[in-house]
């Protein structure tokens, strides 16, 4: 009989998260990645994870994620649905807000 593998600590998930969003990975392929389900659960994990992070990593992980999100609604500016638009538009404002956790 093998011996089951511990379910890592959410402290090292939260770490594998940062790691794999440095490395310029989406939360949907992070959250397939770690075994969770949404990538929402995927991004709160970096917050909570960067928010413990020192000063100087803070900060360059939320300019980082900060330009990410620019590019992703320079994307969706181009989007002729409207109701697409202003439902992906909100989205991405509660993700700006949710970054200010990091600070």
């Amino acid at each position: 009989m093998t011996p089951r593998k511990a379910a890592p600590k959410s402290s090292s998930l939260g770490d594998q998260v940062v790691t794999l969003r440095s490395e310029g990975k989406s939360f949907a392929a992070i959250a397939k990645s770690i075994g969770v389900e949404r990538s929402l659960e995927a991004f709160e994990l970096f917050v909570a994870t960067a928010a413990k992070r020192p000063t100087r990593e803070r900060t360059q992980l939320r300019a980082d994620e900060n330009k990410r999100l620019d590019v992703l609604e320079r994307r969706n500016a181009s989007v002729t649905d409207e109701k697409v638009r202003v439902r992906r538009q909100a989205s991405l404002a509660k993700l700006r807000a949710r970054l200010v956790a990091i600070a």
